[in-house]
């Protein structure tokens, strides 16, 4: 793939990465682009020794890919469900949410997000691994706020209607 022909999109399993993941799916089909599903993770896991896993077998390294992986099954399928799609590539990658979607900015025609996450701070008017992503992505970066049509479709503040340029 050259630089610029691919839609990446940070999926957590919140809603806000499911909206940002069905506006990249119909973007990507607009501009006839693959779309790039990454979801990261990171292990918590104390591995200090059998018994810590023995008493929670779910923070296993294994258990917890997964379990992600088998979330963002889930999220791309319920997004996709049911329209046409343009090509999708789902990833799952062990590491910082914000340090692997920069990276996987890099060569991408823009990185979608959703406005929060499942972060610690939900109630932040932007989520911290969106803001730190559009401080440090190297393409342009798009953030779905929650109140976007679901399928990416222009939509006009409430009274106001869209007026053709050329017939007014």
């Amino acid at each position: 793939m050259t630089a610029g022909d691919f839609i990446v999109v940070g999926v957590d399993g919140s809603d806000a990465s499911a909206r940002a993941l069905q506006w990249a799916l119909a973007e990507g089909r607009r501009r006839d682009v693959p779309v790039h599903a990454v979801m990261a993770w990171e292990s918590h896991a104390v591995l200090g020794g059998p018994a810590p896993l023995l008493m929670r077998p779910e923070l296993a390294p294994h258990h917890a890919r997964e379990q992600h992986w088998k979330e963002l099954n889930q999220v791309v399928r319920r997004c996709t469900g049911g329209e046409p799609v343009p090509e999708v590539h789902i990833e799952l990658v062990e590491g910082r949410a914000a340090e692997v979607l920069v990276n996987r900015s890099a060569h991408a025609a823009m990185l979608v997000l959703g406005d929060r996450g499942r972060g610690r701070v939900t109630d932040a008017v932007l989520g911290g691994t969106a803001l730190r992503a559009i401080h440090r992505a190297r393409c342009p970066v798009v953030v779905i706020p929650k109140g976007m049509p679901e399928q990416g479709g222009r939509s006009e503040p409430d009274g106001l209607e869209a007026i053709d340029p050329v017939l007014g």
